[in-house]
């Protein structure tokens, strides 16, 4: 099969590019690019997508001036449009602390997105959406150097995928051909391309892995040994997005995502395959930080250790993300999505941060700084017409069959209520009715054992009379103020928690 067949079938089959799509190509002017510049001017029609083009001189090379020039000369004569940005490279790399490299993918890439942006722009008059796409010339022999150096470095097995063939706006015909390919295909049409110097230069791990090692490798070991590890990659991809249909899968069950927090149920996500449970991990944190930049295995590996200790703990991993144990949960958020209450002590002497606002998982507590919405109603009971068209029944020992199970609708003995109750937090004097005995019980106490986290205590949400609480909504409420035989007026309290 020769090249361009096996672009088009690798088009096909990755559904790189649709009628009707516009594709920006990064034309460097090397053999590369100019490869796939020619194949996919003969591919136009074919597939039905408008072709452009931009070139980025990096302000290194002494001679990329002429590569510019060659770029333009291109363009004009197959009278395809090209955009064109001059950058200083080597200023950028020393302002941000970056390898010239670095820096220049990072503005190479900027510049594709404005252009995309300005193409997009251009047309917003369309009646129907359009695809707007970058291509780049990556090719196989690339694929296998970034597998060796993702090696190399130590990555997981996403960093094994290699080099993607579409990811965000960006689509890689070429991963089908090797550089030799590329390049013969320029040679039988009698087509010349630019040279980059840079790139024979051994400075950089990437071009000693393109000038040694991958050679060394085809020389002494396998001639295909550059083929094998991108098909090796493609294969690890495939895995890839099995596992995380996977992950997804057990995700549901062992994790609960609520206003910038996630929080795992430790015992089920110690039921997990190990392999999986350092998946679900990751999953979540990508979940709080979407580069998932500065997160690695040891960070997963930290915080599957913390989720293993006896007691409680925390951790504080890149980008601002903190990690806390306590009890059977293991909470994640991003610092900063809390509220004002940055940090308090817990009687342990840990330090935690608050966590946002949130409806703890374990036990239904309202927890947080936003003061919960309660819809309140009073039942007289002597108002027998209206009593009876409500609960079908007149009499009070009727009638308290009829008393809500739902959690955040309770009943009270309206009359015991010493009015206006408060809805607040807890206090130091806050204290419980726990039994028909009338025997108290200190607030703090309970919470120590409902397992309350250190971090909610401060700020669970309940409703009091003066000290005495009546109500913990998504806990228990104080006997002291039940509806009894001898309960002459209801009050009736629903937490509206959809507000």
């Amino acid at each position: 099969m020769n090249s361009r067949d096996k672009v088009r079938e690798f088009i096909r089959k990755q559904n790189l590019i649709r009628r009707g799509d516009r594709i920006l190509l990064g034309l460097s002017g090397g053999a590369d690019s100019v490869c796939l510049f020619y194949l996919l001017l003969g591919m136009r029609e074919e597939f039905g997508f408008t072709l452009r083009a931009v070139h980025v001189h990096h302000g290194i090379r002494a001679d990329a001036d002429a590569d510019a020039a060659y770029v333009k000369t291109l363009c004009e004569r197959e009278d395809v449009r090209c955009y064109f940005f001059r950058e200083d490279i080597p200023a950028c790399a020393k302002e941000q602390g970056l390898s010239e490299e670095e820096a220049g993918r990072i503005l190479r890439y900027a510049d594709f997105k404005r252009c995309l942006e300005a193409w997009q722009e251009e047309e917003s008059g369309q009646e129907e959406p359009l695809r707007y796409k970058t291509a780049t010339a990556h090719h196989r022999n690339d694929q296998a150097e970034t597998v060796l150096f993702q090696l190399f470095r130590g990555c997981g097995l996403a960093g094994l995928r290699g080099i993607l063939s579409e990811r965000d706006c960006i689509i890689r015909p070429l991963l089908c051909l090797s550089r030799e390919e590329t390049e013969r295909f320029l040679r039988e049409r009698g087509v010349s391309w630019c040279e980059d110097e840079t790139n024979r230069e051994e400075g950089c791990s990437r071009n000693k892995i393109r000038h040694r090692i991958l050679p060394y490798a085809e020389r002494e070991i396998n001639r295909d040994a550059a083929a094998h590890i991108a098909k090796t990659a493609e294969i690890v991809r495939e895995a890839c997005d099995y596992i995380g249909r996977q992950t997804q899968k057990a995700y549901s069950r062992v994790a609960e995502e609520q206003e910038g927090l996630v929080v795992f149920d430790i015992p089920v996500l110690h039921g997990e395959d190990a392999f999986l449970q350092k998946e679900l991990v990751l999953h979540g944190l990508k979940g709080l930080q979407a580069s998932g930049r500065d997160i690695g295995a040891v960070h997963v590996e930290d915080i599957l250790r913390l989720s293993e200790k006896r007691g409680n703990g925390e951790l504080s991993l890149p980008g601002g993300i903190r990690v806390q144990k306590s009890y059977q949960k293991l909470i994640m958020y991003r610092e900063g999505n809390g509220s004002g209450a940055d940090r308090d002590r817990g009687g342990n002497g840990e330090a935690w941060g608050m966590p946002p606002a949130t409806l703890f998982a374990e036990m239904g507590f309202l927890c947080g700084e936003k003061v919960p919405e309660i819809e309140w109603e009073r039942i007289d009971l002597a108002e027998e017409e209206a009593v009876k068209k409500r609960f079908g029944v007149g009499h009070i020992s009727e009638i308290m069959k009829c008393i809500p199970q739902k959690t955040y609708t309770k009943w009270f003995d309206y009359d015991k209520i010493k009015m206006p109750f408060s809805v607040r937090h807890p206090e130091s004097r806050d204290y419980l009715t726990i039994d028909r005995e009338m025997r108290h019980k200190r607030f703090r106490r309970y919470m120590i054992e409902n397992k309350v986290p250190v971090s909610c205590r401060n700020h669970i949400w309940l409703v009091a009379d003066e000290s005495h609480v009546i109500w913990v909504p998504g806990g228990r409420m104080s006997e002291y103020y039940k509806v009894t035989a001898e309960t002459k007026t209801i009050l009736q309290m629903r937490i509206c928690r959809e507000k």
